[in-house]
């Protein structure tokens, strides 16, 4: 009798993770939500504002091999994803921008390029909502031990590396993101990504 109530135990426990995990997720959302809610422009004029500051003279979008990283810009660059037939884009100073119309107005850039294909990218829309969680993991994983803890526990992984892999934007294709992932980025698109009227 025992050995089943052990057994059951250990059977619950990932369950009880995968739990613990979105809900600490949704908590961490929901604050990134709460600290944005005092804005008092329209989407409209934040949009047109971030077009202002990142259009094709301060966004440098470039295939790797045949251009480069351009210092003062924001570089956005098409790789070729190792030991695959994918084009993954890099975007260096991500965390720079922290405003979502501002991020926006950089991928209207990166989605102007050849490569740049909706049913293999996703939409603008999606591709912020990437942006959005690798900003938020990255500010998590630099932030208190709480939210430091919080991480670790999300992504099974430890800081240093958690920290390294989130320093740059990469947006993958879908058939290179998990199905974890594609759940994370549906939520935090429909939770935190503006879509004009």
């Amino acid at each position: 009798m025992e050995m089943g109530t052990s057994h059951n135990r250990r059977k619950g426990a990932p369950v009880h993770r995968a739990v613990l995990r979105a809900c600490s997720l949704l908590i961490a959302l929901l604050m990134t939500a709460a600290a944005a809610a005092g804005e008092t422009l329209t989407w409209e004029e934040r949009l047109a504002r971030a077009r202002e500051k990142y259009n094709t003279k301060t966004v440098n979008v470039y295939v790797k091999g045949q251009g480069g990283y351009r210092r003062g810009m924001i570089n956005a660059c098409y790789y070729r994803v190792k030991k695959t037939r994918y084009i993954g884009i890099n975007i260096r100073e991500s965390l720079q921008i922290t405003d979502e119309a501002e991020m926006e107005a950089v991928l209207e850039q990166v989605v102007k390029n050849r490569y740049y294909n909706e049913a293999e990218y996703g939409t603008i829309s999606f591709m912020k909502a990437q942006w959005i969680a690798h900003n938020m993991a990255h500010n998590m994983a630099t932030g208190t031990e709480q939210q430091r803890a919080m991480v670790r526990l999300l992504a099974g992984e430890e800081l240093p590396d958690i920290i390294s892999s989130a320093e740059v934007l990469d947006l993958s294709p879908y058939a290179l993101i998990t199905d974890r992932q594609l759940k994370l980025y549906q939520i935090v698109e429909m939770l935190f990504c503006t879509k004009a009227d």
